[in-house]
């Protein structure tokens, strides 16, 4: 039996939790956050920022939220489509090669998002990590597990 604080404690988060996004990117991100993290120690990714004004990295981009998430869903259609992830890069708004190594001790030096998504792909896979201003500040990333 739980006890009556751990019953209120469940209540308050999920009063206090975000609504799901019900567009196809959030209802990626959640099916992907509603699988186990990979058990290894660390992960390489590469990834593709887009990024737009509003964002903690956007104002260069000259880019609207909208714009932001429509740019989004054609990158990842395009690297699920097979074309090249390196070239995608190039198409970043964070600086190329955009390869990061996350470990279990580092993975907070990163958007939070950012680290949930690596951790969760396989290799080879290809996931998505939406803006939210605390959570991935920096704007969308588009991440493909390379080891």
């Amino acid at each position: 039996m739980r006890s009556p604080t751990a019953a209120l404690i469940t209540l308050l988060a999920a009063a206090c939790s975000e609504p799901p996004d019900d567009t196809p990117i959030g209802r990626e991100f959640a099916a992907l956050m509603a699988r186990p993290e990979q058990s290894v120690p660390q992960v390489k990714v590469q990834h593709v920022l887009v990024a737009f004004v509003g964002a903690k990295q956007g104002s260069e981009s000259k880019r609207d939220y909208a714009g932001a998430r429509a740019k989004t869903e054609q990158l990842l259609q395009r690297a699920r489509a097979g074309e090249d992830f390196g070239a995608l890069v190039k198409e970043s708004d964070d600086d190329p090669p955009g390869t990061f190594t996350l470990t279990q001790q580092n993975r907070g030096d990163y958007a939070r998002y950012f680290g949930d998504v690596a951790f969760r792909l396989a290799v080879g896979e290809i996931g998505v990590a939406p803006f939210h201003s605390s959570k991935s500040p920096f704007g969308f990333h588009i991440i493909k597990r390379l080891e």
